[in-house]
């Protein structure tokens, strides 16, 4: 694939303009007014950080497994400037355990509009959970390059040898594997072992009775003494 990409000063939503826009572009702007980010909430959008959507095919059923495909690319993005970010399932980006970037998928027609925001260079100070920045370390447009790169890379990898190959690159970046953590679903909030992820992509948690619940979708805390969102 080859990317076309649309660079503005100030939109709505990254992830609004590309829903108009063609599979391959990738829309890019130097802040938003409405960013937007998982389950509604808003998305802090000062300048100086990166927000952008590619616009991306669909793949029928497996669509939703994209959520590893995206987080698995800005995760080697941000190893080639030296960071080591971990992955919070099923797609937050953490560094030294606070929120460094979040990602947001939106089926559009036969299209998925891929949001990825990362905080370059400042970090919202009032949220309820822990997040942080890369101090400058690389500018928003490198960013969106290197990412770019992985995300073509991982996606064909994606195609031609399915998800397993995602879905061991993903583990090496898991954080909480093996751990005590907290899932908060709509109805209930369920404390477990993160026992390992499945490989259809849903969150195996093994309950205090031995039993294990396949988590499909829902919120993890790793620690609700910090993390709370």
């Amino acid at each position: 694939m080859i990317w076309k990409k649309f660079t503005f000063e100030t939109v709505d939503s990254t992830n609004k303009v590309a829903a108009d826009c063609p599979i391959g572009s990738v829309i890019v702007a130097n802040s938003q007014t409405s960013g937007r980010g998982r389950y509604g909430h808003t998305w802090v959008s000062d300048k100086g950080n990166l927000y952008m959507s590619a616009v991306l095919k669909t793949y029928d059923e497996q669509t939703p497994l994209m959520a590893f495909v995206i987080a698995v690319s800005v995760a080697d993005a941000l190893g080639k400037i030296g960071c080591s970010p971990q992955l919070k399932w099923p797609n937050d980006i953490l560094l030294n355990g606070a929120k460094l970037a979040g990602i947001l998928l939106e089926q559009v027609d036969d299209k998925l509009i891929v949001g990825i925001g990362v905080n370059c260079a400042s970090c919202p100070d009032n949220l309820p959970y822990p997040a942080t920045h890369l101090n400058g370390k690389i500018g928003a447009d490198q960013l969106a390059d290197l990412i770019l790169e992985q995300l073509m890379y991982w996606t064909g990898l994606f195609e031609t040898d399915g998800f397993m190959p995602i879905y061991h690159q993903w583990k090496r970046y898991a954080v909480g594997l093996g751990q005590i953590i907290t899932v908060r679903l709509p109805n209930e909030t369920l404390q477990g072992i993160f026992k390992d992820l499945s490989e259809s992509g849903a969150l195996l948690l093994q309950l205090p009775d031995n039993t294990v619940k396949h988590i499909t979708a829902g919120v993890v805390l790793l620690d609700e003494r910090k993390y709370d969102e």
